[in-house]
């Protein structure tokens, strides 16, 4: 929030705005000048930008737990399960 100046309490444009407002930009061909000035301040910050490359965000299947019939019961009534 430093980085755009804004404190906790300032109002910020919803998910929408930013999307149109980036469009806007991709149409006047201003996107790549914007995004080349940002990955050069951040290369004389000391900062390696490394573009085109995407995070790793795998999805892992984990076991899913199920309730017994009396822990359903236990949670229905308001108490813990012995097992949690």
């Amino acid at each position: 929030m430093r980085f755009l100046g804004l404190a906790l309490s300032d109002r910020v444009p919803d998910a929408k705005t930013v999307w149109l407002f980036r469009e806007r930009l991709t149409q006047a061909g201003a996107i790549y000048v914007l995004f080349d000035r940002f990955d050069a301040t951040l290369r004389n910050a000391g900062y390696l930008p490394m573009s085109g490359r995407i995070p790793d965000a795998t999805l892992v299947a984990v076991p899913k737990k199920r309730n017994t019939n009396g822990e359903k019961a236990d949670l229905r009534e308001g108490r813990i399960p012995q097992d949690c």
